[in-house]
């Protein structure tokens, strides 16, 4: 794994040309010296007397040619740029995205190759059902945890991830001194990691991971906030040509403000926010991603109506492939890189 300070494009790479440039000046400067010696060699002092002025001449000729060359071989260097500049290769491997059923919460998990990143664990009583998803799925380890936000159904069992196998960092936003909580949820989070020896790193937009064979960029926040929900890491993870958008629980102001900073935000899935609510998804901002796929993590018949008809009739005007872990249980998108494709598993 290796981090980037910003967003990172696709790396391309050229085929090597002709330096069209030095090829015509040598051929102007064996020509004229063919002539030089030809008429030295006859003997005549009239073209001996106008050496210097031939020599002269010639110069000027080989200077503006060699300006006119360099022009050239730039001009086919730029044509040959669009045709000869090769993407890399497919991504060879798979990656999947997990949305964990944790009850009304969200737990999310990125995992390709060897390496494997938790975005979240539910509620303070869904960390044992996070680490047996994690076991189920064969990890026993985790490069990267991640807290969007200091709510409990976000945060909640992170401390019993953190506490039952090796997490490499954990990522949370750095919050206004006026909204680091104090609650035993988020205390306990600060405490396990400095008993298991986890480092804390601080998030920013425009970090940036190479991580599970693709890249996780932080978009936002982009702002200060006075609530929680918008302080939400939000987090775009590209893996070949397929993307992914997970926003926490950020809700419609944030997401303006997000749109107005210029982030990219398209995407295949989005990972809906705040569980659904009205307040999030906004018609611009889901304009602006524009995904094919919707993924709600929410409860059961949970206390807070999630997710919310205004939001599930915008997705559906919009066309949106629509999946819920309160209805279908833990959700995988899989990815080859080029296209994504979505399972489901309800617990009996």
């Amino acid at each position: 794994m290796s981090r980037k300070s910003s967003t990172k494009g696709k790396s391309r790479s050229r085929k090597k040309g002709y330096n069209w440039a030095f090829i015509f000046a040598g051929a102007i400067l064996v020509s004229s010296y063919l002539i030089i010696v030809l008429f030295n060699g006859f003997g005549q002092m009239g073209w001996q007397e106008s050496l210097a002025d031939l020599k002269n001449s010639f110069m000027s000729a080989f200077q503006s040619v060699s300006e006119m060359a360099s022009q050239v071989g730039q001009q086919l260097g730029s044509s040959s740029t669009d045709e000869d500049l090769v993407l890399d290769p497919p991504v060879g491997q798979q990656v999947r995205v997990h949305f964990i059923d944790v009850g009304q919460g969200e737990s999310i998990l990125i995992e390709g190759g060897k390496e494997s990143v938790l975005i979240d664990a539910g509620e303070n009583n869904q960390g044992e059902t996070v680490l047996g998803y994690l076991a189920d799925a064969g990890i026993d380890e985790l490069t990267m945890a991640i807290g969007t936000h200091p709510h409990s159904d976000h945060i909640g069992g992170m401390d019993t991830v953190m506490e039952g196998m090796t997490v490499g960092k954990l990522l949370m936003p750095d919050l206004p001194d006026s909204l680091i909580p104090t609650t035993k949820t988020y205390l306990s989070v600060l405490d396990a990691a400095e008993q298991t020896g986890t480092e804390m790193v601080y998030a920013y937009p425009g970090d940036s991971w190479d991580i599970c064979g693709g890249t996780l960029t932080v978009l936002g926040p982009v702002q200060d906030y006075d609530d929680l929900n918008d302080e939400s890491l939000v987090m775009r993870f590209d893996y070949g040509q397929t993307s992914f958008l997970l926003t926490g629980d950020q809700e419609a102001d944030a997401e303006e403000d997000l749109l107005a900073s210029g982030a990219k935000v398209s995407a295949d899935l989005l990972g809906v926010g705040h569980h659904g609510s009205s307040t999030s998804t906004s018609q611009a901002f889901l304009d602006a991603v524009s995904p094919s796929i919707a993924v709600i993590s929410c409860g059961e018949g949970n206390d807070y109506g999630h997710p919310h008809l205004e939001t599930v009739e915008r997705l559906q005007a919009a066309g949106v492939e629509i999946y819920r872990t309160d209805l279908q249980g833990s959700i995988v998108a899989a990815s080859d890189g080029h296209k994504l494709t979505v399972s489901t598993e309800k617990a009996g």
